[in-house]
C-alpha cells in the first residue's frame, strides 16, 4: 500500500470529536501519529471509498428496483460484521486492544435496539420487505466481501485485523455519508436517513478506537507490515464490491 503525504486538515474529523464521540488517545509519539494519518489518508484516496458509484449515486436517482438492490447488497455487506469484530479478541490478551474492540461492538449491539435493528427499519421506510430481503439472493462479490471480512477478523495475526478493522472503520464514515447524500437526493427526509446519519460520527469514533488499539505497537517494521497488509486486503474486497454493485444496477 502507498501511503500519502497527509494533508494539513484531512485529519481533522478524527482529532476534534465531539464528547459523544471516541477520541484518540494523547500522548502517541509524533511519529507514530503521522505514520496512522498517512494510513488514514490512503483509506480516503482509495478507489473502493472513493467509489465513481457512489459519487453518481449523491447527484443521481435509482430507480425503486435499483435502491432495493443496492440496499439489499448493503444488507448482506454488513451482515453478523459484529459478530466477527468480536472474534478478534480470542486472538489477544492485551487489554488495551479488548477494550477498544469491545467498545465498537457495544456501539453496534449494546442497546435495546441494535444498529442491525435500526437499519431493519430503515428499509421498511423505503418500502423494503424483510422477507424478500432474505430471499434476495446477493452477488457474489458481496459474499466473497463478507467472508473476506470474516477471514481477516477471526483468522488472521491481531496486527492484520486491526489493519483490516482501521481501514473498515475509517471507511464508513465516508461511505454513510455518501449513501446519505444519495437517499436526501432521492427525495428520502432525515428520519427515513436516521441511520446513515447517526453512523458518520460514530464510524469516527470506531476508527479512533482502532488508532488507540494499534499505536502503541506499530514500532516495528514486521507489525507495520501486516497492519498495512489488512488495510490493503480489505480495501481489494471493498472496491471489488463496489464494482459488483455499479454493474449490477447498471442493468
Amino acid at each position: 500500500m502507498s501511503l500519502q503525504t497527509v494533508e494539513s486538515n484531512a485529519t481533522e474529523k478524527w482529532d476534534n470529536t465531539s464528547q459523544e464521540v471516541r477520541s484518540r488517545e494523547v500522548g502517541v509519539a509524533p511519529e507514530i501519529k503521522k505514520y496512522l494519518d498517512d494510513i488514514l489518508v490512503g483509506i480516503l484516496a482509495h478507489p473502493g471509498v472513493e467509489h465513481k458509484f457512489l459519487n453518481y449515486y449523491g447527484e443521481n436517482k435509482l430507480s425503486e428496483l435499483q435502491q432495493k438492490q443496492l440496499y439489499s447488497e448493503c444488507f448482506y455487506f454488513f451482515q453478523y460484521l459484529p459478530f466477527y469484530v468480536t472474534g478478534m479478541a480470542n486472538k489477544t490478551r492485551d487489554e488495551n486492544i479488548l477494550r477498544e474492540i469491545v467498545l465498537n461492538v457495544y456501539d453496534e449491539v449494546g442497546h435495546k435496539i441494535t444498529h442491525s435493528s435500526i437499519y431493519k427499519s430503515f428499509m421498511r421506510k423505503i418500502d423494503m420487505d424483510y422477507d424478500e430481503v432474505l430471499s434476495y439472493e446477493p452477488l457474489e462479490v458481496t459474499k466473497k466481501l463478507n467472508d473476506g471480512i470474516r477471514k481477516l477478523y477471526t483468522e488472521c495475526s491481531i496486527e492484520k485485523s486491526l489493519g483490516a478493522l482501521y481501514a473498515d472503520e475509517t471507511m464508513s464514515s465516508i461511505m454513510v455519508s455518501k449513501l446519505n447524500d444519495g437517499l436526501k437526493n432521492q427525495g428520502h427526509d432525515a428520519l427515513v436517513r436516521s441511520f446513515w446519519e447517526m453512523h458518520i460520527e460514530v464510524e469516527i469514533g470506531h476508527s479512533n478506537s482502532v488508532f488507540n488499539a494499534i499505536a502503541p505497537y506499530v514500532h516495528s517494521s514486521d507489525t507495520k507490515k501486516e497492519f498495512e497488509e489488512g488495510v490493503s486486503d480489505f480495501l481489494s474486497l471493498l472496491e471489488d464490491y463496489w464494482n459488483g454493485v455499479e454493474k449490477l444496477l447498471a442493468h
